[in-house]
């Protein structure tokens, strides 16, 4: 009984003090590591959940790239559709607005100059029934002429070109003049009005059309609108500019008027010679 009761007491002290001390130092030790341990795996877990949260929103982003990507290929491909459509749209205006003479569509394969169409290719030529001297249209009116022909394409000079004279007229009042392609005008996409009489009564935005006395061109024809027309120096005759209906810094397609005026004249010799 002795021994028991020593052994109660000794166990009761080391118990009370000992073993309270020595968790007492575990504590002191352990409790930090402990802490630190669960902070590094919190921080592991939160960096794991941003970096998996930061790979979905890329792969979220790539896809939406993707699709960005194809909409716009889209969207570009319904306004080259919506261009095509307005182009072929204007040549079956032109070709309706002269309905009276034969016509053909081309498209512009080639162009000599830098920048402004002056001197053009089409894909039309021999195999097509074109030839020399055919009147060319774009926009809504004269564009060129045809200078020269091979078996599948033609050249087109347009009445911007420095070499260029077409004889035409005040539309409201038949008044004649030229008009001429000038080399220092052409940058600007507009020709020269010249040969107009002193007293011929000229503002702008009126229409200037081919005359009818004209060799090679058929007669009204719109060509442009009248610009800044003014008495020249002689004091005799005006000039000014014509701003054309063409646009010469983007032709795609044109219209080739199959018949010549010497063709006209042809008919007319014939239809005299009758009478």
């Amino acid at each position: 009984m002795i021994v028991c009761a020593i052994a109660i007491l000794f166990s009761s002290i080391i118990n009370n003090n000992f073993f309270s001390r020595i968790r007492n130092i575990a504590g002191i030790i352990l409790v930090p590591i402990e802490s630190g341990v669960n902070r590094m795996g919190a921080r592991i877990t939160t960096n794991l959940q941003k970096q998996k949260d930061l790979d979905a929103a890329n792969e979220r982003i790539k896809t939406l790239e993707e699709q960005i990507d194809t909409l716009l290929s889209e969207n570009n491909r319904l306004k080259a559709d919506t261009y095509e459509l307005e182009r072929t749209r204007d040549l079956l205006k032109l070709t309706s607005d002269y309905a009276d003479y034969e016509t053909v569509a081309a498209r512009v394969i080639a162009k000599d100059s830098e920048n402004w169409f002056q001197v053009f290719r089409i894909d039309k030529g021999i195999l097509d029934g074109i030839s020399v001297d055919m009147n060319v249209l774009s926009g809504s009116g004269l564009c060129g002429i045809v200078t020269s022909v091979g078996l599948n394409y033609a050249t087109v000079t347009s009445i911007i070109d420095d070499n260029s004279r077409v004889a035409a007229m005040v539309q409201h009042s038949g008044a004649q003049c030229i008009v001429e392609g000038d080399i220092d005008l052409y940058d600007n996409g507009v020709a020269k009005i010249s040969g107009l009489d002193k007293g011929t009564v000229v503002v702008d935005g009126d229409k200037i059309v081919t005359s009818n006395i004209s060799t090679k061109y058929l007669p009204n024809i719109l060509i442009g609108y009248a610009s800044g027309v003014s008495i020249d120096e002689n004091d005799l005759t005006s000039s000014g500019y014509v701003i054309p209906v063409a646009n010469f810094l983007n032709l795609f397609e044109v219209v080739v008027i199959k018949t010549k005026k010497e063709d006209s004249f042809k008919d007319r010799t014939v239809y005299e010679g009758v009478n």
